[in-house]
């Protein structure tokens, strides 16, 4: 059974609700002009997604290149875990998603519902208590799905559905468009590379984890607003903070990176 989230209209215009979604909505806007700027647009999805959605603690983009399921993007190494436990297994919310073309919603982990159950029993040991995974749909073609993770349960609302929405049909219009000029199986290729170079990044994230004293998404997050500040991409910062590591410098936002 599919469990869905309804969405009640906003009573005015001007609540925070609607200034969360116009904002939501203009960070994952935007057009891609080739395969090379996908990457870097689905990662800011990702933590857009996160920071909108007060109740999540992981997000996740998984893409479908000729049915093989590839993590495109992620917030933190747990998503991967998670995600990586689907993948084994063939089975979970954001495959489910992404093959029926129907959301995926478990408000409660722990009440067996029947779905998955080998993904359940292992993501209930680590943890996780409530999930979200929505289909990335554009036109007649579904590539993926965006998923949501929680050790919270009943972590989504019907406000929420409405957010992740908005982010996975931008999400999905993006990845269409790229594959349209540049091919499935060059997308395959770029994701596996942009997960090669997301090595970096997580070192990157560890140097500020344990300069700072800061948690894992604290860490992204003064990676992507120095990015911003510099107007350099993500990747190019992260090795230049574990460069400055080697020659003794500071991590980002201070003297040295």
């Amino acid at each position: 059974m599919t469990n869905t989230l309804t969405v009640p209209p906003p009573e005015n215009e001007d609540t925070d609700q609607t200034a969360l979604l116009a904002r939501l909505t203009d960070e994952v806007s935007g057009v891609l002009e080739s395969m090379g700027e996908l990457s870097d647009y689905l990662e800011r999805v990702v933590h857009a997604v996160r920071r909108a959605v007060d109740g999540c603690d992981e997000v996740g983009v998984t893409i479908l290149s000729k049915d093989r399921p590839h993590t495109a993007a992620y917030t933190t190494v747990q998503t991967l875990e998670i995600d990586a436990v689907q993948y084994a297994l063939d089975e979970g919310p954001c495959l489910e998603a992404a093959r029926t073309r129907e959301e995926q919603l478990v408000a409660d982990l722990c009440s067996d519902d029947g779905r998955w159950p080998l993904f359940a029993q292992a993501s209930r040991e680590d943890g996780l208590r409530s999930l979200y995974a929505v289909p990335l749909v554009s036109g007649d073609q579904c590539v993926g799905a965006l998923n949501l993770y929680a050790w919270a349960t009943d972590a989504f609302d019907g406000f929420d559905a409405a957010l992740v929405r908005v982010a996975a049909s931008r999400c999905a219009d993006a990845v269409v468009a790229v594959t349209a000029l540049d091919g499935m199986r060059e997308l395959a290729g770029q994701l596996e590379q942009a997960m090669a170079s997301r090595a970096v990044i997580e070192q990157a994230k560890g140097v500020i984890m344990a300069m700072r004293g800061v948690p894992e998404h604290d860490a992204f997050e003064i990676l992507r607003k120095t990015s911003q500040d510099r107007n350099v991409k993500v990747r190019v910062l992260a090795e230049d903070v574990v460069a400055g590591v080697l020659r003794g410098s500071a991590a980002p936002g201070g003297a040295g990176a």
